[in-house]
């Protein structure tokens, strides 16, 4: 039995305890080298003092603009430790971005990787405290000289922006307790489509790390290598990626930019057991013939963040794993950046085909009518959530409706709506049908985008897919089908066309029946590896 994340506690906390009970065991592993869980805490602790050397105070806004490298998890941790909250931004955030951001969070300190130099130094002079981090910073000396070379069309940094004195930092030994209150920025377009910031606590972020052991069928994460490539920013980045190995002796597997020739690297060698990204990775991995062998029997379980992930892929990455005797497989799942991202997953234990999942234990859920009275079980309706993982609220929106309908009471107890349209089986088992923005209404009749898109990926020739609404002047709306095709088969798109509509009217009626099937030779995603549904539309 490994070491039990406690919940009432600040997510520094968490880290200082692991560190006490596991120092010598690796907690990151990055470009190749190893960092003790010793080595974490000293620099959290050395961070945590050049924070407050720089003025940082308690409840201070911090935005962190950093990919997965050391400085961003110091950061993430020493921000805590000091009692300030993390503003968590995309690490390619326009100067643009960047502003409007700083205008809404009232953030007036800001960490970016020293290649923004150019970018973000101007910052400076609109009274933000800007500082650049060097990526290679505790790496080898040749390292950090082919760097050097490298970075020189950055601009040289001005040493009162540069953090490489947080290094030399003495250790700062005090630290906030709180740990109800709002201690991470996420951003999130939410359920409604506008943007919101997501206030999380370090509660939120502890109860579900601490279902780390159910969530991967073990007894403990100790020992553990998880895959952090999905940066910070991404709830299931920063939870799962990232905390969830740290809280219980595990490690995590830093990568500033996904490669597939690394990551077989690290589970060749054993230095990683968990799989987490999005399609476009597992697309990856499976497209390089090294992904294969005795050596993936190191694989647990992988996860998939942002949309799902197709048939032909699913099938072709869980084949990987049968044909190495790996007990890992992609586990469809579920979450909302509002619940820390993860409510429920499909685990070794806990598994049933063409569903999402179980509720974690200490999650709850609840699926309701338009009047919020709950239904019984394989009845759709809205899903609710409840538990110890909700956020704290939407922070700096002038939404009135959306601040007063973040949380919904029923029976005394306190839930947040998905948007999401959902049944749960008798044995507890989640399926969503779509989400409530997304349904489409042709000629007044409700179309699901998302069972069009599912059922299109029973074919093998499909690899990837989306479902759009666009305008029509007979229905109001249709349905307008983008496809990329397996490059492995050979396809008569003509025939395709016609196979493909058929057995989408035959699964969904005539109304479900695109207008247009459009082949494309590669899907636009979002900088989260969604599909980016917006630019098919513009590009239509």
């Amino acid at each position: 039995m490994g070491h039990i994340c406690e919940k009432k506690q600040s997510i520094y906390m968490t880290i200082k305890s692991s560190a006490e009970y596991f120092p010598n065991n690796r907690a990151m592993i990055y470009m190749d080298k190893s960092f003790t869980y010793t080595h974490l805490l000293k620099r959290i602790n050395q961070f945590a003092f050049a924070l407050k050397e720089i003025g940082v105070k308690k409840d201070d806004v911090i935005t962190i603009c950093l990919p997965n490298i050391p400085d961003a998890i110091y950061l993430l941790y020493a921000v805590n430790q000091i009692g300030a909250i993390a503003n968590l931004v995309h690490p390619l955030f326009t100067y643009k971005q960047m502003k409007e951001n700083f205008v809404t969070t009232k953030s007036k300190y800001l960490f970016a990787l020293d290649s923004r130099f150019n970018d973000f130094e101007r910052f400076s002079k609109e009274g933000i405290n800007v500082h650049f981090a060097n990526p290679v910073s505790e790496l080898s000396l040749l390292k950090r000289l082919g760097y050097k070379a490298q970075s020189k069309k950055y601009g040289k940094i001005p040493l009162e922006m540069s953090m490489a004195g947080f290094y030399n930092a003495p250790c700062l030994t005090s630290f906030d307790e709180r740990y109800e209150c709002d201690a991470i920025y996420l951003h999130s377009g939410g359920t409604s489509g506008k943007p919101k910031i997501i206030a999380l606590s370090s509660f939120a972020l502890n109860a579900l790390v601490a279902q780390g052991p159910w969530i991967i069928n073990r007894d403990t994460c100790e020992g553990i290598g998880m895959l952090a490539v999905l940066p910070m920013f991404h709830g299931f980045g920063l939870c799962i990626g990232i905390h969830i190995a740290l809280s219980d002796g595990g490690f995590d597997v830093l990568m500033p930019k996904f490669s597939a020739k690394e990551t077989i690297k690290y589970i060749k060698k054993n230095q990683l057991h968990v799989l987490i990204g999005v399609p476009t990775l597992y697309e990856a991995l499976c497209n390089k013939e090294e992904f294969s062998g005795d050596a993936l029997k190191n694989i647990i379980i992988a996860w998939v963040g942002g949309d799902f992930i197709p048939n032909a892929l699913l099938k072709h990455f869980n084949q990987r794993m049968i044909d190495a005797g790996a007990e890992g497989r992609i586990r469809p799942g579920y979450g909302l950046t509002e619940t820390v991202n993860v409510c429920a997953v499909n685990s070794v234990s806990h598994f049933k085909e063409g569903t999402v999942g179980t509720n974690l234990p200490n999650v709850k859920f609840l699926i309701v009518d338009s009047k919020n009275k709950p239904l019984n079980a394989n009845e759709e309706g809205e899903l609710l959530v409840g538990g110890e993982t909700l956020m704290n609220g939407y922070r700096f929106n002038d939404d009135k409706d959306i601040n007063d309908n973040s949380f919904v009471f029923i029976n005394g107890e306190k839930y947040i709506r998905t948007g999401d349209i959902c049944s749960l089986d008798e044995d507890g088992y989640l399926t969503i049908k779509s989400r409530i923005k997304n349904i489409i209404k042709v000629n007044g009749v409700p179309v699901f985008p998302n069972e069009i898109e599912q059922s299109v990926s029973d074919f093998d020739y499909v690899w990837e897919c989306s479902a759009v609404g666009i305008p029509h002047p007979r229905f109001g709306h249709a349905i307008k089908l983008f496809i990329v095709l397996n490059r492995k088969k050979t396809v008569d798109t003509l025939k395709a066309k016609e196979e493909i509509a058929n057995y989408i009217v035959s699964k969904h009626g005539v109304y479900a029946k695109p207008i247009d099937i459009i082949f494309l030779e590669k899907m636009p995603h979002t900088m989260v590896g969604k599909t980016d549904q917006k630019k098919l539309v513009e590009d239509l």
